[in-house]
C-alpha cells in the first residue's frame, strides 16, 4: 500500500527561498450563497467566495536573504502595509503554490535543536498552482 509523504515545501520571499517548511497543513472554506425564495420549503445554494487559511513549522534559516520575523513584526519598517510571501508546498509529486499574509509567528528554539518558527497564515488571491 503507498502513501504520502510531506517533502519540499518552501517559504519564498521576492524570488528567494527563506525558510524550509518542515510541517503544514491547509483548510479551504467556499462560502454557501443561499438561493431560496419565498414559498420554497428547502434551501437552496451557490457557492461563494473561497478563504483559506493553515499554519506550518518552518526551519529558520541562519543566512537567510530576508529575516522572516523583522518581516512579520515589521521591525525597522515605516511601511503599514502587510508582506506579501508564497509558499511553496509539496507531498509526494503533488503541489500547492499560493501566495499568503502571514497572521501569527512564533520563534521557538532548544539545545542541540534546529531553530523553528511555527506560522499561521491567509492565503490571498487564491491558489496558483493546485495540482493534487
Amino acid at each position: 500500500m503507498s502513501y504520502y509523504s510531506g517533502r519540499d515545501g518552501s517559504l519564498v520571499y521576492n524570488n528567494n527561498v527563506i525558510a524550509k517548511v518542515s510541517e503544514w497543513s491547509i483548510t479551504a472554506n467556499v462560502d454557501a450563497l443561499t438561493t431560496t425564495t419565498l414559498g420554497q420549503r428547502n434551501e437552496s445554494y451557490v457557492p461563494g467566495n473561497m478563504d483559506a487559511s493553515g499554519g506550518a513549522t518552518i526551519l529558520y534559516y541562519a543566512d537567510a536573504p530576508v529575516t522572516l520575523i523583522n518581516k512579520v513584526f515589521r521591525v525597522n519598517t515605516v511601511s503599514t502595509d502587510p508582506e506579501i510571501f508564497t509558499m511553496k508546498l509539496q507531498y509526494s509529486t503533488k503541489t500547492i503554490n499560493f501566495n499568503c499574509v502571514i497572521t501569527q509567528a512564533a520563534l521557538s528554539c532548544k539545545t542541540g535543536d534546529v531553530m523553528q518558527a511555527s506560522i499561521d497564515f491567509k492565503v490571498t488571491g487564491g491558489f496558483s498552482a493546485l495540482v493534487l
